[in-house]
């Protein structure tokens, strides 16, 4: 993803595609940092929010979506280790 971000950081044409390409960067660093649910939720929002008017941007955030929900186990159960307690209903 780093690469695409680079690839249009001087692309004037579309700085929406660039917004949505920074923001998808920062939720894969949330994630990675252990905060999986939290990224999924916000990636969520953001799928809602472009449904309609971006569906390119809006099939990026779904893609992030498919590639963390499998990640959400593994977080609560980090999380229950550590002695704070996991989301429930998620």
């Amino acid at each position: 993803m780093n690469r695409e971000l680079i690839a249009t950081r001087f692309d004037h044409a579309a700085p929406e595609r660039q917004v949505a390409l920074l923001l998808l960067d920062a939720l894969q660093k949330l994630a990675d940092a252990g905060e999986v649910d939290a990224a999924c939720r916000i990636a969520g929002r953001a799928c809602v929010i472009l449904r309609h008017g971006s569906p390119g941007n809006e099939r990026r955030f779904n893609a992030l979506l498919h590639r963390l929900t499998p990640r959400l186990g593994a977080s609560n159960e980090e999380t229950a280790k550590r002695g704070a307690p996991a989301m429930e209903g998620n």
